[in-house]
């Protein structure tokens, strides 16, 4: 599965701000992380994680499933590519 380096920001969020735990958090909350141009785009790739079954919709917010947790904890394990191989 290929994620873009846009996901893998908006899934850090999670990970950093619900702290391991699967408090769920509110949609604007997580847009509120980013610049006001990005906004938009953020709430489209929201529903594209959810598309990939990487976040999961809660009554009050998104959650990090199983899968992106595991996800999640992947790419701050293995930081960022500086060069392409």
């Amino acid at each position: 599965m290929k994620i873009t380096e846009l996901e893998r920001t908006i899934l850090l969020v999670f990970l950093v701000f619900s702290k391991k735990k699967e408090k769920p958090l509110d949609e604007s909350f997580i847009c509120s992380k980013f610049t006001r141009r990005q906004r938009s785009l953020v709430r489209r790739f929201i529903k594209r994680l959810e598309g990939k079954k990487l976040i999961i919709k809660h009554p009050e917010g998104y959650k990090l499933s199983r899968k992106g947790l595991n996800e999640a904890l992947k790419i701050l394990h293995e930081g960022t590519k500086l060069w392409k191989r």
